[in-house]
């Protein structure tokens, strides 16, 4: 019997990206190929050096965007593995990486190219666009400057801001949100869901970024190392949120980028359809959709995910269903 919110389910497949922005193929995923979401997204993984983002002179998007350098290494996530710099502003002002990082690219803003200096160890880059279409301006420049300091404040460490003592209520540490999340954190921003309780088949290491974190932007998404079985959250069935979600799975080996390692089900709608993913993929969660339980059924290889979730807050109520008999 076909289900109704199959259309939510969507497959990542290896693509080209716009002329002259990624030199090889990677996933890319624009609102159009995700049921009309109010973003995009591209995901890549980085193992050797080279330029992308554009490969040769710059970018104006006109919509707000964050460029995400994400970490493989299981055993400590704020080990990058590499270093990558960044062009930006109008001035061509040279940035150095050397952790995970997210840089924040509001709108209008001349950004690029993105070089991968040294990679001693594979890691990931993820660009998130918020607008449903790939839109750029291109520019012709001369050499970047190194030493300047204009816009160093757009680059941000990827991790999870804590807040001490913050009101209970406070949807940006979790508490709001039902989820637990604002309780997992260790000194250095590193969320660890699994082994502090909120569920078995939830992250080894993940971080949380929000709108606070992001000049402002609408706009929260997470990564993280998943890598055992079990339903993901204790607290609840199913829970919605005001803003559009998507939740992303790709494989942990970058050798094999069509590889999930796992099988992850999900619920969703009111009827508490179950669907599966078992190769990278995602599910689109519109505005109100109630969804969960998320479920690893099994797992041969550590996989990662992330949420991009369209606000500056991660507002997420529990919704009481009934589910289903099997």
């Amino acid at each position: 019997m076909k289900k109704k919110h199959g259309n939510l389910v969507k497959k990542l497949v290896l693509r080209d990206g716009p002329q002259g922005l990624y030199p090889e193929p990677l996933f890319w995923m624009e609102g159009k190929d995700m049921e009309g979401f109010n973003a995009h997204f591209s995901f890549q993984y980085v193992k050797g050096p080279g330029t992308c983002h554009p490969v040769e002179g710059m970018l104006v998007h006109p919509y707000d965007e964050c460029l995400v350098f994400g970490s493989l290494n299981r055993e400590d996530m704020l080990d990058l593995g590499g270093e990558i710099s960044i062009v930006l502003g109008e001035e061509r002002e040279k940035y150095i990486i050397n952790e995970p990082s997210v840089v924040c690219i509001p709108k209008g803003l001349p950004h690029g190219p993105i070089k991968y200096e040294r990679v001693d160890r594979p890691f990931v880059h993820y660009a998130i666009g918020l607008d449903p279409e790939y839109k750029a301006s291109p520019l012709a420049t001369g050499e970047p400057v190194s030493g300047g300091s204009k816009y160093r404040h757009l680059i941000k460490r990827l991790v999870t801001t804590l807040h001490p003592g913050a009101d209970p209520n406070d949807i940006d540490v979790g508490k709001g949100s039902g989820m637990g999340y604002e309780h997992v954190g260790d000194e250095r921003g590193i969320l660890h869901p699994r082994e502090r309780g909120i569920g078995p088949g939830n992250g080894d290491s993940v971080v949380w970024l929000y709108g606070s974190d992001l000049e402002g932007f609408d706009l929260n998404f997470t990564w993280g190392h998943y890598s055992a079985c079990g339903k993901w959250h204790r607290a609840g069935e199913m829970h919605q949120h005001p803003e559009e979600e998507i939740l992303v799975f790709v494989g942990g080996d970058p050798d094999r980028p069509d590889y999930l390692g796992a099988e992850v089900e999900h619920g969703m709608g009111y009827e508490c359809e179950r669907h599966i993913l078992n190769t990278p993929g995602l599910y689109v969660c519109p505005k109100g959709f109630p969804h969960l339980p998320m479920i690893t059924r099994w797992c041969d290889q550590p996989f990662c995910f992330f949420v991009i979730c369209l606000s500056a807050h991660h507002a997420s109520p529990w919704v009481e269903v009934e589910v289903p008999e099997e």
